[in-house]
């Protein structure tokens, strides 16, 4: 007896495991995407920022630790903003004391932003690259886990790019 395509019964009941399996995973990745939206949300409301306000604090933050100096017209292109937008979104935080605008030691018609330095644990966990609860979690796999998980995750990642590239320009061959 065969079912599609000339396949065994065996064969197709080990390709159903395998989709369900696939499924799980991607349910699995979609509720924690899910749950990282959500506390990004909560550490929004809890600081009284919002997604650009705290994407233009970490790049500002992590430029600094670099020796990076960044003007505004940088922070625009960094956040896909045009200058108007970061005219406003500068003011906010600067009136709120995240950021001070100095003169540029470069160029003295031009201005830096420097960061304030978060002073509390919150603000220095919403701040940071990556939350240390997520770290200590991560830090239980093995090198073997890692791996098989960072590959997994960029084959995910390429693929999805793929889709949104081929979406983008019609009937361009996908990557």
């Amino acid at each position: 007896m065969t079912t599609e395509k000339g396949s065994t019964p065996a064969a197709s009941g080990r390709a159903d495991a395998e989709r369900r399996r696939a499924l799980d995973v991607l349910e699995g990745l979609r509720s924690y995407l899910v749950a990282e939206s959500e506390m990004q949300r909560r550490s929004e409301k809890s600081m009284n920022l919002t997604v650009n306000d705290i994407s233009a604090l970490r790049y500002l933050l992590r430029a600094r630790e670099r020796g990076i100096a960044v003007g505004p017209k940088e922070l625009g292109d960094y956040l896909g903003i045009q200058s108007s937008s970061i005219t406003v979104l500068l003011d906010r935080l600067e009136k709120a004391g995240h950021i001070r605008r100095e003169p540029s030691p470069f160029d003295r018609r031009a201005l830096i932003i420097v960061p304030a330095v978060p002073t509390d644990e919150l603000h220095r966990a919403i701040l940071g690259d990556v939350r240390e609860e997520l770290v200590d979690i991560a830090a239980t796999l093995d090198d073997d886990q890692a791996r098989t998980i960072i590959g997994f995750l960029d084959r995910l990642r390429d693929a999805t790019d793929a889709i949104d590239d081929a979406r983008a320009h019609p009937g361009r061959p996908g990557r």
